[in-house]
């Protein structure tokens, strides 16, 4: 998986292993939503909000983790 630095430097910021955001962008692929900001899908796993591009720089096995954020 690739992220942008905003991704990793939210990540670190919010105390959120990269582990966990990878997990949840890998199960919950077959139920994402399209997202209208500045990645293509957005997926949730508990509090846990993913936006992210796949396929990622035309890889068709690898996705960009954009950003990420807990839902309150």
């Amino acid at each position: 998986m690739v992220w942008t630095h905003h991704a990793l430097a939210k990540a670190q910021f919010l105390g959120i292993a990269r582990t966990d955001v990878e997990d949840a962008v890998v199960a919950r692929h077959a139920h994402r939503l399209r997202n209208t900001g500045a990645a293509d899908w957005l997926v949730g796993s508990g509090r846990l909000m993913v936006a992210y591009n796949h396929p990622a720089d035309g890889d068709e096995l690898a996705a960009q983790v954009v950003t990420l954020w807990r839902q309150r």
